[in-house]
């Protein structure tokens, strides 16, 4: 069966392709201090900021037909986050990077690790040939959660250190 990149329905989801009416969720979420908490870069200063994440995202998905959704309820539609694939590098190998960022309110519901399932699904579909790779900051103990729940196995190998700390990577077990 394909699935179409661009809507994708969980048992409590809806991952849809972004749009420019995003923004203000986008700023809402990657603006958030509380989830930007291990990020070195911090939470994004302002809605340009933003504007700016959510302007490569499209770009990936024109270029690519496929990329980060938004993380949608499939209850009341609201927005809860964004996340899903996208082709990068890591160890000058091409990758689908698997990314999750959620508002509060949704954590600890399993909604990170629902959507990160639906992801790699799709990464298998769309580019078989790639695995999917999740990294974080060795603190970010949730996301490594989240990763492992999801089926990518934790990969030591593959870490490195960033900008003074260490990224842990955590991978599918196919391709190799």
């Amino acid at each position: 069966m394909t699935v179409d990149p661009a809507l994708v329905t969980t048992q409590r989801l809806t991952l849809r392709r972004p749009t420019a009416g995003d923004l203000p969720e986008v700023y809402c979420v990657h603006g958030d201090p509380a989830t930007q908490r291990f990020n070195p870069d911090g939470p994004d200063r302002d809605l340009a900021a933003s504007g700016r994440r959510l302007d490569e995202w499209l770009a990936h998905w024109a270029a690519h037909g496929f990329g980060y959704w938004s993380v949608c309820s499939s209850a009341g539609g609201d927005v809860l986050g964004f996340g899903g694939i996208r082709l990068e590098e890591w160890a000058c190998a091409p990758v689908l990077n698997l990314y999750y960022r959620l508002a509060p309110a949704a954590w600890g519901r399993g909604i990170a690790t629902e959507l990160a399932r639906a992801a790699i699904d799709l990464g298998r579909q769309v580019r078989p040939d790639l695995p999917v790779q999740a990294y974080t900051p060795e603190d970010n103990v949730p996301s490594q959660r989240t990763a492992a729940a999801a089926g990518l196995v934790r990969r030591p190998d593959l870490d490195r250190r960033q900008r003074g700390y260490l990224e842990v990577v955590f991978r599918g077990s196919s391709p190799p």
